[in-house]
């Protein structure tokens, strides 16, 4: 008996091409964040500027803030983007779980560690009540696809990777997919990730980023672009810090973006 090719993988049957691109590392926003950078903050990055709703901005941690910009960024270059039915509008997101705002529970801890040495007693009795009470909202892991999917209206295939450095290349390879299958006809694919503060923790230095990439069905005769292999990641990390679930989509726009600079 001749197996079956799973009905949900079906063979790639139209070519992708890449509508539109956004860049938001510690090097710079958009063609600024190409070339060089230093592990750190993303420069003049003002979340005011990409998200006009200050009740939505409260909800929202420093990553999320960078995806959900990004998102916009990248869609913005995309003239007519929205004549695309909703339906078939798709996002596909690499992010990690989030603490928030260190301040979100600095002071509870430092309630509950009178002596220096953590204290659940003193934790439940003086420290519960100033942790801030959207510290659990702001670190949900699906916060950018949330918000940017209510912004934009995109109703389409979705999903949401929360496993590390390799979420934003999932987000990526799965975004292409649906395109090339033809489940969406626009796809906003890649990830955000902020780790700023996070050096000691984690041993190395530490950056913030978001990349996405938009990916539509290229022309009947074209032969649209291949994703290829994951970038090699110790190169951009190396030069902006660990980025995690950034690190991918932000390895990978570069050398797109750099190709593509070539064949003009």
């Amino acid at each position: 008996m001749t197996p079956m090719s799973p009905p949900y993988r079906p063979a790639l049957r139209r070519p992708v091409r890449v509508a539109a691109w956004s860049l938001f590392c510690p090097a710079g926003i958009g063609e600024a964040g190409l070339d060089g950078g230093q592990p750190g903050k993303v420069p003049a990055f003002k979340a005011r500027a990409w998200v006009k709703d200050r009740k939505s901005l409260k909800l929202m941690g420093r990553s999320v803030q960078l995806g959900v910009a990004a998102v916009r960024a990248a869609l913005d270059g995309v003239a007519g983007w929205d004549d695309v039915a909703p339906s078939r509008r798709g996002i596909f997101v690499g992010a990690s779980p989030q603490l928030g705002d260190p301040d979100d529970l600095s002071y509870a801890l430092k309630a509950a560690s009178p002596t220096g040495t953590f204290d659940l007693q003193k934790f439940a009795e003086d420290g519960i009540d100033l942790i801030h009470p959207l510290w659990l909202v702001r670190g949900l892991s699906n916060n950018v696809v949330g918000f940017a999917s209510a912004f934009h209206d995109l109703q389409g295939v979705n999903s949401n990777y929360c496993d590390g450095r390799l979420s934003g290349w999932n987000a990526l390879t799965e975004g292409y997919a649906a395109v090339a299958e033809g489940r969406a006809d626009i796809v906003v694919a890649g990830g955000a990730d902020a780790f700023v503060g996070a050096d000691e923790l984690l041993g190395v230095p530490c950056g913030e980023a978001a990349a996405f990439v938009v990916f539509q069905p290229a022309d009947a005769d074209a032969s649209g672009i291949e994703l290829g292999a994951c970038p090699d990641l110790s190169g951009v990390e190396g030069a902006l810090g660990y980025l995690g679930a950034a690190a991918a989509p932000v390895a990978w726009v570069r050398q797109f973006a750099d190709g593509a600079a070539q064949d003009i």
